[in-house]
Parts: C-alpha cells; structure tokens; sequence
C-alpha cells in the first residue's frame, strides 16, 4: 500500500531545524509493508498543509501521515487544516495515541493527534518529535492497514472477508497497557513490547510465533490462517483475563490472518510486571490459552502436494 509522510514544521521549512520525525514516520511505515511515495516539508500554514496533502492523495498514497503542529501553540494548525478539507474523523485514532503514552508522558492530553478519512485516504496527524512518531505508530500501527482497506471500500470487521479477499478483525481492547488486535497487518515485536512497557515495569516478557518451513516432518511450502468474525472480541477477553494474573501490569497479543511465507511472525504476545518470575509465568499463560480459546484456523500446504488444516493459534 502507498503512503506519503508530511513533516510541518516552520523551522524545518526554513532549514533552521532538522527534520528528524519525517524520515522516522517513512523508515517505520516501510517497515510495516507501506511503500513511502514522498516525504515532504512544509510550513504550519493551514494552506501549505492542505496542498501537501491534496498533491500525496492525487500521486496515489492510500495513508498520509503528517508529524508536526498537532499542539497547543498559535502555529500548531494541522488539525485545523484536515478539517478544513473535510476530514470525517477517527476518533479512535486520537484517543488510542494519547492513552498509549498517558503514563510515560505527563503532557499526553494536551496532544490533539487525530486520524480520520479524507476522500477515501487514511490520514493520521502524529506529533512533531521521533518519539512522538514512534509512540504513536505504535499504538496504532495494526490498525492502518484495516483502515486503509475500509476507507478504500474493503469489508468490515465481522464480513467473512475484504475486498482483498482477506479476513481483518480489529479487537475492540486497545488501551494504554493492553492490546488485543486480529489483523492481516505485518507483526512488530517492537511495537508490542511498547503497549506494555511503563515506569514500574522491571520486566517485559514477549513471545513470538513464527511461520516454519516444516511440520510434523513435511516440509510446509504455504500458509494460510483464517479466523472466525469473533476473534478480536475473543483475543480481547483473553488479555484482560491475562492482566489479572499475579503482578501483570500490562498484557497484549497481536494475531495475523491470511497469507503468510516462511518466516513471518503470525503471534506476538508481550507482558510486564513489576518481576521477571511474574512477567514470565503470565506470558507463558496467555499463549497457552489463546492456543486453547482463539478459533483461528491454520491452512497448511505441503511440498508433496498435501494439505492440511490445523484448529490452533
């Protein structure tokens, strides 16, 4: 999928002041399978900002991240230029950005990041700063590729499967601390480790599934998993359930559905707690019962021309 990444920023603009949070937005977005199409700079002018992102949407980006005049200062005016072009907001997207750094960043609330969208484009405004960018993408990373196939037309959570022929359910628990997601969207072991991660936290414990080239001794040329329209309500209930385990501060599972290779992540699980023996134990639990109660199926195809299917997570 395309993107475009538009840094404003006055002193950027006038070459006073490194452009640090643009190129942090498009090297984080590649990693996530996004093509960056152009990574422009433009003032804090209502005008200047709306051209960009007019000119990324005509060169065909399907997502548009700004970074930058998403505060509380007189120049600060990106909101104000995406609701002029008639942005229909997310306000999910804002919410999730600002709970997921509420504990870490004293200043959170005062953030005005939104996300919403505009003719049939994603468009999420993140804050000015690297780590306002990484923080950000990482509270809502597994949710852009969803919403960038809804806005573009593609199904809902709950449709047996999208325009692109593949199942995309977004858990409805995503909150600073705990994360719940079913998506066809690439997994980042970073970014869910910083779900969990908070001051008091000694220890994050994560878990990663791994697509394998072999089975049961057949060597597995294709996979696929398919998950039921319940398995974002289903994976939520069973983080929640792992945030009551003895010293869990914090607890979230991503799963990926549809078409994977050799080598791709299809789990990531990440708990903290205040001690490694906690954190270790409640992390071991929660892939041991998503394994039990997730109804994600996997589709196994072999090198001798069998198949098989496989009721696990």
């Amino acid at each position: 999928m395309r993107a475009a990444v538009i840094t404003c920023s006055d002193s950027a603009a006038a070459g006073t002041a490194a452009n640090t949070s643009g190129p942090l937005a498009a090297s984080l977005l590649g990693d996530r399978g996004f093509a960056v199409l152009d990574e422009v700079v433009v003032a804090d002018d209502v005008t200047a900002i709306a051209g960009a992102i007019g000119e990324a949407a005509a060169a065909g980006a399907r997502l548009i991240v700004t970074t930058g005049g998403t505060g509380a200062g007189p120049r600060d005016v990106t909101p104000e230029a995406l609701r002029a072009l008639g942005l229909r907001e997310l306000p999910g997207l804002g919410e999730l950005i600002r709970a997921s750094s509420r504990d870490r960043v004293p200043t959170a609330d005062l953030s005005r990041a939104l996300g919403g969208v505009l003719d049939g484009v994603v468009v999420l405004a993140l804050p000015g700063s690297p780590g306002g960018v990484r923080d950000g993408l990482a509270a809502v990373g597994a949710l852009l590729e969803h919403a960038v196939a809804i806005a573009g037309g593609g199904g809902h959570p709950g449709d047996s499967r999208g325009s692109a022929g593949t199942l995309a359910t977004v858990a409805p628990q995503a909150h600073a601390g705990v994360a719940a997601v079913v998506s066809d969207a690439p997994l980042s072991q970073d970014d869910i480790a910083a779900v969990v991660a908070r001051p008091d936290a000694g220890a994050v414990v994560t878990f990663v599934g791994a697509v394998r080239d072999h089975d049961h001794g057949r060597r597995v040329t294709a996979l696929r998993y398919e998950g039921h329209p319940d398995a974002g309500r289903i994976l939520a209930e069973v983080v929640a359930d792992a945030t009551n385990q003895p010293g869990v501060l914090g607890a979230a599972a991503h799963h990926r559905v549809g078409d994977l290779i050799i080598g791709d992540l299809a789990f990531v699980a990440a708990v903290s707690a205040a001690h490694r023996a906690e954190a270790f134990a409640a992390c071991a639990w929660l892939v041991d019962e998503v394994k039990q109660r997730l109804p994600i199926w996997k589709h196994q195809q072999f090198s001798d021309g069998t198949d098989e299917w496989v009721n696990c997570a």
